[in-house]
């Protein structure tokens, strides 16, 4: 009994010593030259779910306190270069090779994005740099140091939390906006750590993007068209129109999405009771949603201290989708066949429209900050589905 007593506390304690044991190591170029500011982060498996996650310093090092079990592993990246992913292992020494095609299928000439501290905050430069060919905003934040985003599209500052996103001091309220934003017009993006007393007490990260000013007044407009091609086509196609004078910026955006779907699934049950019951199940359906987003808005500089500004959203966000879902499934008792189950649907959804008004505003008045977000919002769908179930035996 004493021999088991002994023998339980030495397994926990080096359980204990595996999960409080620190991760360190380097991250360096084919030179050898330290990389700074590369993301590391640390999952476990199976799940790849994300532990912890730090950025390297300016030798290139860095680390993490977490766990360190026998399943999990570090993903390495950075801007410009190859991602990495590695066994989990300390002192580790990772070499990341330059881009042989960067950012897609792109030729760029731009030079990696300076990346600096300044006063509170983390600054990537955009513009001139390899992230200005990126695409959207969404895809240049994904790219940058100490950022990590979930499948809703919400951005997370590795030890902190959620971040709240600002463009041009206005608070983001619809994550939609960052798919709108050309990585083009992006001038840089500060990434803070500490907000402090200027922001709300609830706010643990903030992520700060900076447009490029456009230079005199006037009219213009650009469009951008993507194709995504796998097993099956997606379409995006934007429109983007502005004007501009002594301060006033009008603009309005056309936003159109086509995607298709194939959902292919198949499992075999097994249910042992006086019976040995075997199913086979089979589910396999195709799609395709269309959208359009449309939004038209205005921006008044007033002084460099004092802005304010309108935007609404009209969404008639699902023109038309359409299902066609079947479901098979075969049943056997003790080997012998029993059933067969046969369900074949239709689904056909529309969507009001759905109407978004933010008003802002943001500035200063002696030594009081204001910043002032108030939105108004409003939706609603219609879906219709038939499903017809037939058995062959019952």
């Amino acid at each position: 009994m004493k021999r088991f007593y002994l023998l339980l506390i030495g397994t926990l304690a080096t359980a204990c010593a595996t999960y409080a044991q620190q991760l360190t190591g380097r991250v360096v170029d084919t030179q050898n030259q330290p990389i700074e500011f590369a993301n590391v982060a640390l999952y476990t498996l199976p799940d790849s779910s994300l532990v912890t996650g730090t950025i390297t310093d300016a030798r290139g090092a860095f680390t993490l306190e977490g766990s360190t079990a026998k399943r999990a592993f570090l993903k390495i990246s950075f801007v410009g270069y190859e991602t990495r992913t590695i066994e989990a292992r300390p002192g580790v020494t990772v070499t990341l090779n330059p881009e042989s095609t960067q950012l897609g299928e792109v030729t760029v000439k731009a030079q990696r994005p300076a990346i600096r501290l300044k006063n509170d905050a983390l600054v990537a430069s955009v513009q001139g740099s390899v992230l200005s060919q990126a695409g959207t905003a969404n895809d240049v934040l994904k790219r940058l140091p100490s950022l990590t985003s979930d499948n809703k599209g919400n951005f997370s500052v590795f030890g902190k939390g959620e971040a709240k996103i600002y463009i041009n001091r206005r608070e983001v309220r619809d994550l939609s906006e960052l798919d709108q934003l050309n990585s083009a017009d992006i001038r840089d993006v500060e990434i803070v750590r500490s907000p402090g007393a200027r922001y709300d007490a609830s706010v643990k990260a903030v992520i700060r993007i900076n447009t490029v000013r456009r230079a005199g007044d006037g009219f213009g407009f650009d469009a951008r068209s993507s194709w995504y091609q796998g097993e099956t086509t997606d379409l995006r196609e934007q429109l983007n129109v502005n004007w501009r004078r002594n301060g006033w910026d009008v603009f309005g955006t056309v936003l159109y999405g086509r995607g298709e779907y194939i959902q292919d699934s198949h499992i075999t049950q097994l249910t042992r009771l006086d019976t040995l019951w075997r199913q086979e199940n089979q589910l396999y359906g195709t799609g395709v949603d269309q959208w359009v987003r449309i939004t038209a808005g205005t921006n008044w500089e007033i002084s460099p201290k004092h802005y304010v500004g309108l935007r609404y959203t009209l969404s008639p966000s699902m023109l038309s989708g359409t299902g066609h879902p079947t479901f098979n499934s075969i049943v056997h008792a003790n080997g012998a066949f029993y059933d067969e189950w046969k369900n074949r649907g239709e689904r056909r959804e529309t969507s009001d429209p759905s109407h978004r008004l933010n008003a802002y505003y943001n500035g200063k008045v002696g030594s009081l900050g204001i910043d002032f977000n108030a939105d108004y919002y409003t939706s609603g769908n219609t879906s219709r589905s038939h499903t017809e179930e037939t058995s062959r035996m019952q």
